[in-house]
């Protein structure tokens, strides 16, 4: 593995990580449990979002080349199933689309982090 593409399984590791703090503090505002629902949030979201990050931060560092809207959709469309997906088993259905809100800034982050910039021709002078 490159250090670019490390470097973007890092950068994915520590957003997917972020995102699930995040989702947590969000979800113990809009409930009753509060604290305790940010803690289990947290604790059960912490393993999922991290392994997403990693696998999504390898995409990511994978094509950083391509097209910025396909790098777009191939980390943000995984990123918000599992966001789903969770929400779905733990029946928290209201609250999804919250929780989503996060992923999507993440994953913009993460594209962005990991987007291929051309080095600049060197100024000549004359």
């Amino acid at each position: 593995m490159k250090p670019r593409e490390s470097n973007a399984v890092s950068n994915g590791a520590l957003l997917g990580s972020a995102n699930a703090l995040f989702i947590a503090i969000a979800m113990s505002c809009y409930t009753r449990e509060g604290a305790d629902m940010a803690v289990f949030v947290f604790l059960i979201g912490m393993v999922p979002g991290l392994f997403t990050g990693m696998v999504l931060g390898a995409i990511a560092g994978l094509t950083a080349q391509r097209n910025i809207w396909l790098r777009r959709a191939l980390i943000a469309i995984p990123a918000i199933g599992l966001v789903v997906a969770l929400g779905l088993f733990f029946q928290v259905g209201p609250l999804i689309a919250p929780a989503a809100i996060p992923t999507i800034v993440c994953t913009l982050i993460l594209e962005r982090s990991t987007r291929y910039v051309a080095p600049l021709p060197l100024a000549s002078v004359h």
